[in-house]
């Protein structure tokens, strides 16, 4: 099965224009979208208009580029820059038969691999909290200063840090409870691995997670797809790293063109290739 994948385009039209060409040209049979699409919302209702800006992108999209790609199957997780309202919405678009939405609770299987998602990580410096989580439970509370909110009853509220990242349960507890699907199946985890070629900020270093790490070592997917950190090829000069002989891939992004890889799934070392690295 051929796959495209990219992620991180946080609401620019240019890269799902030019996810479109690439989509002609590839002709994929599987597209899985890595989180954090859309721009975080307008600040007068962040979740509400992030969820109908998600749902309108996805639905017209979509379906331009199943005209394109007969036989088309999208495939999406949520990211850190994500609402739960946005979640519900792409939901609804999953209701539509348009895409699957990929979560630790209901594994997916099409053609013949079953897949995974998860959206949860590690804490960043950026205020929106829904979907982030303290790495392992005895991880120092971050102090990245500023306001941080999340969503309380439908809204974006402001929380501090210390009660939100001690009122929910770690990475390593969630992924802990986490069955994998049967072999063969497909990782695919907005937050990479930590200390590998696919999760360096420049000047800064290992950003990923060490939760998601140790998932991947103990069940080894045959191979796991991440976003989240854009930086980390031109930080390493690598999109791909090996993580317990489990094959890990962070296209990265950025917003001058489209950063995203294609490969065949059972194949995967002989035919990944990247839109910009070699």
């Amino acid at each position: 099965m051929r796959i495209c994948f990219t992620s991180d385009f946080h609401g620019d039209l240019d890269q799902y224009e030019r996810l479109g060409a690439l989509l002609r040209t590839e002709q994929p049979d599987l597209l899985i979208l890595g989180g954090d699409m859309f721009a975080d919302g307008d600040d007068a209702d962040p979740p509400g208009s992030q969820a109908v800006a998600a749902r309108d992108i996805l639905t017209t999209r979509i379906d331009a580029w199943k005209h394109m790609v007969p036989g088309l199957t999208v495939a999406c997780v949520m990211g850190n820059h994500d609402w739960l309202r946005t979640e519900a919405a792409v939901r609804g678009v999953e209701d539509t038969g348009r895409l699957r939405l990929l979560d630790p609770r209901r594994p997916w299987s099409c053609g013949g691999v079953h897949f995974l998602g998860f959206y949860l990580t590690p804490p960043t410096p950026h205020w929106l909290k829904d979907y982030e989580r303290l790495d392992r439970a005895d991880d120092p509370i971050p102090d990245f200063g500023g306001e941080l909110r999340a969503t309380q009853d439908g809204e974006a509220a402001p929380v501090d840090a210390a009660g939100w990242f001690r009122g929910q349960p770690a990475l390593e507890r969630v992924l802990g409870g986490i069955a994998p699907p049967p072999a063969p199946w497909v990782f695919v985890c907005h937050a990479p691995p930590f200390d590998t070629k696919v999760d360096r900020l420049p000047e800064v270093g290992p950003i990923g997670s060490r939760a998601v790490r140790r998932f991947i070592e103990t069940h080894r997917p045959r191979c796991a797809l991440h976003g989240h950190v854009h930086e980390s090829p031109e930080a390493t000069g690598a999109y791909a790293d090996d993580v317990g002989g489990v094959p890990c891939i962070n296209p990265g992004q950025s917003h001058e063109t489209l950063y995203a890889v294609v490969f065949d799934t059972d194949r995967i070392s002989e035919t990944l290739h990247h839109t910009v690295f070699a």
